[in-house]
């Protein structure tokens, strides 16, 4: 008996179904095991002493920073419809950018990594840096960022590998503070800001500087956004530096990391209650800092109509949309900013984390608040005059 043929679509059907079959069981691995995936994904295969990292760079050299005075392009990015502020700006802002480096070939990301540095580019500075430049010039530093994968490497977070490579980059965070210190007016007041990764170096950094030392009355404010913040823990082990309550506090620290009302961050927290502050002690049973940023409270709760104007993300070349003013309503819980009116279009979900964490939008979602928080704070700081042109 002669054998049945099958048409060539029946093959091409068949290939299908196994396709999405391999797809759905894959789905269905990482859904219930999304730690171990993100950890083979993102995770180097060596240990920290067999990466061979760039040099540090020196940061006397314009061309080791992102922006700087001589430098400013990448952070002079303004939203569509905003007014060019006519007054000089009163600060000098030192800008540390978050984690951007998502490839498993190093703990360290090269310097020369083409397309990390342009989503460096296009994430960090058009969208969070350049909401600084209307309160000061803008300072951000090349640094050997520790990649992704070394907040991963074991199930707690991070191991020593991970630890050795966030060291390696704090130590050109430091160097390149020492250098912008060295060579600014010493008139002028600082901000201090960084998101996520950038958030850890810049609460280093206030330990490491600012703790009761000459540059602590220099303090504007330490924009800390992005990373878990423990008011007793870590603000408390700096002297001469508080938490802000107000839109015109300075001296102080903001706070605080975006979820959905209804989102899980039990992570955070998780990790929160494990990890030891600036202080050397256990954070659990401390508080941690919630500045809404919508009124600039700690803990406090808003309606959308505080919002003064949330900038769509767009990696691309194309200049910053028209801010969306009353986006969303806010309420701070237990440390953490919870949004009331939830954004549900694609371009605010492609980079949402499990858990409705908005993280990668943590100052998209209040860019005009920042913008205009960061300014106020610089002149509320500056003596009478500083701000004339």
């Amino acid at each position: 008996m002669s054998e049945t043929r099958r048409h060539p679509a029946v093959y091409f059907l068949i290939g299908i179904v196994v396709v999405v079959l391999v797809v759905l069981a894959g789905m269905t691995w990482f859904g219930a095991n999304q730690d171990t995936a993100m950890r083979l994904a993102f995770v180097p295969g060596h240990d920290f002493a067999e990466d061979a990292p760039s040099e540090q760079p020196d940061y006397s050299k314009t061309d080791s920073w992102w922006i700087s005075p001589e430098n400013p392009a990448l952070g002079a990015h303004t939203p569509e419809g905003v007014m060019t502020h006519k007054m000089a700006p009163v600060a000098d802002v030192f800008f540390v950018h978050p984690t951007t480096y998502l490839n498993r070939a190093h703990w360290n990301a090269p310097l020369d990594d083409e397309k990390t540095n342009r989503y460096t580019a296009l994430l960090s500075f058009k969208h969070q840096a350049s909401a600084f430049n209307v309160a000061g010039t803008i300072y951000a530093p090349k640094y050997r960022q520790a990649g992704l994968g070394a907040f991963l490497e074991e199930e707690e977070g991070m191991g020593e590998n991970g630890a050795r490579a966030l060291d390696l980059a704090y130590s050109d965070v430091l160097a390149a503070f020492d250098a912008f210190v060295a060579g600014r007016d010493a008139s002028r007041p600082i901000i201090l800001a960084g998101h996520s990764q950038g958030a850890v170096h810049v609460l280093h950094l206030l330990k490491d500087r600012f703790d009761g030392t000459e540059l602590t009355p220099m303090l504007a404010a330490a924009y800390v956004i992005g990373w878990p913040v423990s008011i007793e823990g870590d603000i408390g082990a700096i002297n001469g530096v508080e938490a802000c309550d107000s839109a015109t506090d300075t001296g102080c620290v903001v706070s605080w990391q975006s979820y959905a009302l209804g989102g899980d961050p039990s992570g955070i927290k998780a990790w929160f209650d494990n990890a030891r502050g600036l202080n050397g002690e256990p954070l659990a049973g401390t508080n941690m800092l919630c500045t809404n940023p919508e009124d600039w409270k700690i803990g406090g709760n808003d309606t959308r109509s505080t919002n003064m104007g949330a900038v769509v993300m767009d990696l691309t070349d194309a200049p910053l949309g028209k801010p969306i003013r009353n986006f969303t309503g806010t309420q701070c819980q237990d440390g953490i900013l919870y949004l009331t009116d939830i954004p549900t279009t694609p371009e605010w979900l492609e980079y949402k984390w499990p858990g409705e964490n908005f993280h990668v939008y943590d100052i998209n979602l209040f860019y005009m608040n920042l913008r205009a928080n960061a300014e106020a704070r610089a002149r509320a700081w500056a003596p009478a005059g500083a701000a004339a042109e």
